[in-house]
């Protein structure tokens, strides 16, 4: 899901992904509206028992 602001530019974006050993992916990226970069992702994987993994960037994004 893409959030836009008053302008029609993108401010954020989330989606979650699920893989077929049955982990979870959830990715938030922010932008800057002014640059139209990405300023701060946030990964998180949870696995089939429970056990949450977390990666911040900053300045950055790794996953698409």
């Amino acid at each position: 899901m893409k959030s836009f602001d008053k302008d029609g530019k993108l401010v954020s974006e989330t989606s979650t992904s699920y893989t077929s050993d049955g982990k979870v992916v959830n990715v938030n990226t922010v932008y800057d509206t002014y640059s139209g970069r990405p300023t701060f992702q946030n990964i998180s994987v949870r696995d089939t028992d429970g056990k949450v993994t977390i990666e911040n960037i900053l300045n950055g994004k790794l996953l698409p």
